[in-house]
């Protein structure tokens, strides 16, 4: 049973269009709990985009769909995510962390060092003109620390690190802001056996934390093994 019953996301009726009008997703109904991860599986290009960007905030939905999240123990403490960009989802308190699939187009700036790239979560936070790269750096430093990241140093633009050390800093970035939800979609795809395994590890003590986690792969016998629940996604449905 999951570790967290009662803090759940609940996916209802969820429906997209694509830029061609044809659906993207169709009625796609799930739930998923804190501390599981959840499996998305289906060929590339069914929906998973679709799906992980709906929750994320970052695709516009078809009235009548659902997306509610909620945080605490409280069954009425229910917080609809529907129509709210990642800025105001986290404004109502949900801690949601996305690793998308384009590491270096949507997750982080190839040109920026690593610091730079921590402080793409709490720039906007400041209070002056002036950016404040004191904390960003013990993060970067602590993310390179805690995950292994190989690199000559945090003020290192992260496009010269290997994929698995550029996923490293993406993913590491994500689960120090403390998320209630992290959606991940092909963490290791291209990544050496050894970059895998850590990045499994990483999910797994966030699943064991109490986290939700939903994972959308492609390897059936990886997500047999790690998720405690898997769905398939068939052009959208």
């Amino acid at each position: 049973p999951p570790k967290n019953p009662k803090k759940r996301l609940n996916v209802k009726n969820l429906t997209v269009k694509g830029p061609d009008g044809n659906y993207a997703l169709k009625d796609v109904n799930f739930e998923a709990f804190g501390g599981e991860i959840l499996g998305i599986a289906g060929i590339s290009g069914c929906g998973q985009k679709e799906l992980l960007e709906s929750i994320a905030g970052l695709q516009n939905t078809v009235k009548g769909s659902s997306i509610i999240y909620t945080p605490t123990d409280d069954e009425n403490d229910e917080k609809q995510l529907v129509g709210k960009s990642p800025k105001a989802i986290r404004k109502l308190g949900v801690a949601l962390s996305f690793v998308p699939e384009d590491r270096l187009g949507m997750g982080l700036v190839g040109n920026m060092d690593i610091i730079d790239n921590m402080m793409l979560r709490s720039f906007r936070k400041g209070k002056s003109f002036f950016t404040d790269r004191k904390k960003p750096r013990l993060l970067a430093e602590k993310v390179v620390k805690d995950l292994d990241v190989v690199t000559p140093g945090v003020t290192t633009p992260v496009r010269r690190l290997s994929g698995g050390n550029v996923q490293k800093v993406l993913l590491g970035r994500e689960i120090k802001a403390g998320p209630n939800v992290i959606v991940t979609a092909y963490p290791v795809r291209g990544l050496d056996i050894n970059s895998s395994y850590a990045i499994y590890n990483i999910l797994n003590e966030q699943k064991q934390s109490g986290v939700g986690i939903l994972f959308v792969g492609e390897d059936l016998d990886v997500m047999l093994a790690l998720c405690d629940k898997i769905m398939v996604l068939c052009h959208g449905r």
